[in-house]
């Protein structure tokens, strides 16, 4: 059961400009963008720690953070079920809010210790109109694209393998 006393703990990220430090040096989001671009990003970045049963999103919420996972591990929840954990440093979620501008369909609970590397994405959108700078906002879809078909990839190939399960408990009856 998740407390609503809790609450986790956020921290300024400051940088400086031109360089990424370990271990976001390692994370393929970066890799998309190059330097006025990526200190951008880092500009409007934080960090968030958070414990065991903490919401770092809610479902239903609105909200256009995205949120790159540096250490711990995660549930995305729904009605009360896991539907997948998230545990690899460098993992992306929070994107599709980012892109779709539609509540949140999903919680994210932290199940240990989490760092997380927040993106504002809506003070991105203040400082730097979409119509202004097609460039940057061209790099950030185009990753969002990569990672989005990736999950399809693995979703589509799931789909295919429960298909063939289901045929075959079928012709067995």
């Amino acid at each position: 059961m998740l407390d609503p006393q809790r609450s986790m703990k956020e921290f300024a990220y400051i940088h400086e400009e031109g360089t990424l430090p370990e271990p976001l040096d390692r994370i393929a989001f970066f890799e998309s963008f190059q330097g006025r671009h990526l200190n951008d990003i880092l500009y409007s970045s934080y960090f968030i720690q958070a414990d065991p049963g903490d919401e770092v999103i809610k479902d239903g919420q609105e909200d256009s953070r995205i949120f790159v996972l540096l250490t711990g591990s995660l549930e995305v929840v729904k009605n009360g079920e896991a539907l997948a954990t998230l545990d690899t440093a460098g993992e992306i979620f929070g994107e599709l809010a980012a892109v779709t501008n539609e509540k949140r369909t999903a919680s994210v609970v932290a199940r240990s210790n989490t760092l997380c590397l927040v993106i504002d994405q809506q003070f991105l959108r203040e400082i730097k109109p979409e119509e202004d700078n097609a460039s940057y906002y061209a790099a950030l879809y185009g990753f969002i694209s990569r990672v989005l078909a990736e999950r399809l990839k693995k979703a589509s190939v799931l789909i295919t393998t429960l298909e063939k399960e289901l045929e075959e408990i079928k012709h067995k009856k």
